[in-house]
């Protein structure tokens, strides 16, 4: 994978900017309403900073303060995730392909799709079992090169977009790391599909499989996530019903199976 050159170096950005943002995106992900010293603590800054970005995304609607000093979403928030389900407009389509393969496996299934340099969840139903796996939501993307969903786009990527994606994945990879990750993608296109046996989340395993768009570009996966302790009794049951359900999506998505393309080995050049 090349190394940046001087012309492709990192942007100027605001720092209160990325502050900000930072701030509303500690608030949604706490599992409970933190008060404005823990956002403060979470992110490194002093209360006097922490106070200006309240006070901030308080007035515009994105942040609200309650009679107990807790933190929470506004009611604003709403109209950025009204915006990103518009952006995802094939998920619409694909919905009851996910809400089928979560009833046929009781499991949490989702829609992944390649949206740039990221693998983007765009659908999702939680399973029906007891304990299941929760956590995930439409919009989480990143570890592409961890996460079943993103390895099984990967794998179908022409090189330069597999390597962008993979630079902002590793910016700066350990000795031997790239050989590993392009040695599991090769594995996850011969076999069809990709596994993440824990290792983005302890506890949780997760098969994928990619579907693929008119012209034999992938679009993005189908994907599975149980519980470690019932996965092993399950893997195979749900890596056919997996792969029946990409099947589906790529018909939807106008794919034509002989148009797939053909990318060639995988290497680390």
């Amino acid at each position: 994978m090349k190394q940046l050159s001087d012309n492709e170096k990192s942007p100027t950005t605001l720092q209160t900017v990325e502050r900000a943002l930072a701030f509303l995106e500690t608030v949604a992900q706490a599992r409970r309403p933190p008060r404005l010293k823990e956002v403060a603590q979470a992110l490194g800054i002093n209360v006097t900073t922490s106070y200006h970005l309240l006070n901030t995304l308080q007035l515009a609607g994105y942040v609200t303060r309650d009679a107990d000093g807790t933190l929470r979403m506004g009611g604003r928030t709403a109209i950025l995730y009204q915006g990103l389900l518009r952006s995802f407009a094939l998920s619409r389509e694909l919905a009851p392909v996910v809400a089928e393969l979560s009833a046929s496996t009781g499991e949490t299934a989702y829609i992944a799709a390649l949206n740039r340099e990221k693998v983007i969840i765009q659908a999702l139903v939680e399973g029906n079992q007891a304990v299941r796996v929760t956590g995930l939501y439409v919009g989480f993307s990143g570890s592409e090169h961890i996460r079943a969903s993103g390895k099984a786009v990967l794998a179908h990527l022409p090189d330069a977009m597999r390597d962008d994606m993979l630079r902002q994945c590793l910016p700066d990879p350990a000795a031997g790391e790239l050989n590993a990750v392009f040695g599991e993608l090769n594995r996850v296109r011969e076999q069809g599909w990709a596994l993440d046996d824990g290792s983005f989340q302890e506890g949780v395993c997760c098969i994928a499989a990619p579907f693929f768009r008119s012209g034999g570009l992938v679009a993005g996966s189908v994907a599975v996530s149980a519980p470690a302790a019932r996965f092993a009794a399950a893997r195979d049951a749900i890596t056919d019903a997996v792969l029946g359900s990409a099947q589906q999506a790529s018909q939807i998505a106008g794919h034509d199976p002989g148009q797939l393309r053909t990318l060639g080995h995988l290497g680390a050049g």
